[in-house]
């Protein structure tokens, strides 16, 4: 006979049991299913990070409690190189919620408030196993499950979004060869397209007869992507300005290109500089990098928007100021329109702590998350 006790027990191991549920993202693209695209962040990296963004109308605005994430891999895809496993140096997951109501290239600025980090740690995984359509979540063997070591509770409401962000160090499956790892998901309409970049003007050489500096500009030209200022030819080891600007015809009252009172070159400020930006010539004499990198917001208010931008470095003796000039680059940025379905994601291929992405994609990865 069941006393009363044991069949209590019972009920309140089933009431838990039963508790226990989950939520497949993006909901909008059937994720029950194989997804049509794909994403080489994080896993075919070495080191990466990664903001993964879903908003209301994919997550719903009923509560919950997030206790484990799961991700898939792409399929079907056969099997290839290195068998695994790899191993993961450190991965942090973090989770919570954002009011910014469109990501853009600047980690920071797309979240309004503190995440809850809920993995922090070394990993091991295995590549994709072979052929299966569709992947099972957290396939092969766990390798693509955290559990979370604290439960993270989720309310959102319109215009906000759920956020998983994750960064990894020190990926060993660049050391064995290829193998798949490749994650499954969704790609929709809308997001950043690069607009272009044209130089104008003559810098100034240090020494007579010398080079003179010249800019360049890399990465996405547009609204919701950042780029990146860089220039060769300055002085080794010194600091160089980086100068952005909204006009290339005039200046604080005074017409550009503006030639300057340096004796002996031919040095001239050929942008406004309503933001400037110092970075460290490297010891060949090039600059670039984060210090120089520009985040420009998601708004289609921008499309089209034109910025020049200049270098002006440190060079004792070149002549009574000390400086000289590199050419300029006129940027028309592209166009940002906004995404067909309410996910993106932003990503760096190789920096774990870099400021800017330079990745950004209405993509959602296909994500299983544990709930109560």
């Amino acid at each position: 006979m069941i006393r009363i006790s044991e069949l209590a027990a019972v009920c309140l191991c089933t009431a838990a049991v039963s508790a226990q549920s989950s939520i497949t993202l993006p909901a909008t693209a059937n994720p029950a299913f194989e997804l049509a695209d794909y994403e080489l962040l994080p896993f075919m990296q070495p080191n990466a990070r990664v903001q993964m963004f879903y908003g209301a109308s994919e997550v719903g605005t009923n509560p919950f409690v997030a206790t484990e994430v799961s991700f898939r891999y792409d399929g079907p895809l056969p099997q290839v190189g290195a068998p695994g496993p790899f191993t993961i140096q450190q991965l942090v997951l973090k989770v919570g919620v954002t009011d910014v109501a469109q990501p853009s290239a600047d980690f920071a600025a797309n979240l309004s408030q503190p995440l809850t980090e809920v993995f922090n740690g070394p990993w091991t995984y295995m590549p994709d196993p072979g052929i299966t359509f569709p992947h099972g979540w957290g396939d092969p063997n766990g390798a693509l499950t955290w559990t979370f070591t604290q439960p993270v509770p989720i309310a959102l409401s319109a215009g906000q979004s759920l956020v998983l962000d994750l960064t990894m160090t020190g990926n060993n499956i660049a050391n064995f060869g290829f193998a798949h790892a490749i994650l499954d998901g969704q790609e929709t309409t809308g997001g950043a397209a690069d607009g272009s970049v044209t130089n104008y003007g003559a810098g100034c050489a240090a020494t007579a007869g010398g080079v003179a500096p010249t800019a360049t500009v890399e990465g996405v030209v547009a609204p919701g992507a950042a780029h990146t200022l860089t220039g060769q030819g300055f002085n080794a080891q010194t600091p160089v300005l980086g100068l952005f600007g909204t006009s290339d015809a005039l200046y604080a009252g005074a017409a550009l290109p503006l030639p300057l009172p340096l004796p002996g070159t031919a040095c001239s400020l050929l942008t406004s500089a309503e933001l400037t930006k110092v970075a460290l010539a490297d010891g060949n004499g090039a600059v670039g990098g984060a210090a120089l990198s520009l985040s420009v917001p998601a708004s289609p208010a921008l499309n089209g928007f034109a910025l020049f931008e200049q270098l002006a470095g440190l060079a004792p003796g070149a002549n009574a100021y000390g400086v000289v000039f590199s050419d300029a680059a006129a940027v028309t940025l592209g166009a940002f329109t906004a995404p067909g379905h309410d996910y993106y994601m932003v990503g760096h291929d190789a920096d774990p702590n870099a400021a800017f992405a330079n990745q950004t994609r209405a993509f959602g990865y296909a994500m299983r998350l544990g709930t109560l």
